[in-house]
């Protein structure tokens, strides 16, 4: 899946989107999520991994708090392992509508994760998986902007 923004295309490979799948938040199930990783060039945004939620996350039917340490070790490994190539890249959660859209508390999420972590890049990416679609976005520091699915 592909989606455009004004500096990038964002591809979203199939392992990735498969394993939202697994994820999404159907009949009573909570939320759910975890991060995202890949690679970044001149001209393209590749999501190669998604990690799954943890038994240190914490979450509800309307919540998901991802656990910092299981995840900064998961980026170290991912990092280390592919010689500084795949890198952090943002976060994604789920969320028991057919169209998502993020609340404050997510918008507050992602700012926060800019501001107070070391990245790689000068932007996060934001998932939110819903039951019918998903929503996704790019936040540089200001403003989060919803992109454009391109194509499947």
């Amino acid at each position: 899946m592909i989606y455009a923004h004004k500096h990038y295309k964002i591809i979203i490979e199939d392992n990735v989107l498969n394993l939202f799948k697994n994820f999404k938040q159907t009949g009573r199930k909570h939320e759910r999520g975890g991060i995202l990783l890949g690679e970044v060039s001149s001209k393209e945004i590749r999501i190669k991994r998604a990690s799954i939620p943890t038994v240190f996350d914490s979450s509800s039917r309307f919540s998901f708090n991802r656990n910092k340490k299981s995840a900064q070790i998961i980026t170290d490994y991912e990092y280390n392992n592919s010689n500084g190539k795949i890198i952090y890249l943002g976060e994604w959660h789920t969320h028991p509508e057919k169209k998502p859209s993020p609340s404050s508390i997510d918008c507050k999420m992602i700012s926060n994760q800019f501001r107070k972590n070391k990245i790689n890049e000068w932007f996060l990416l934001m998932i939110i998986v819903g039951l019918d679609d998903m929503y996704v976005s790019f936040y540089d520091g200001k403003s989060n902007t919803e992109l454009k699915k391109i194509t499947n």
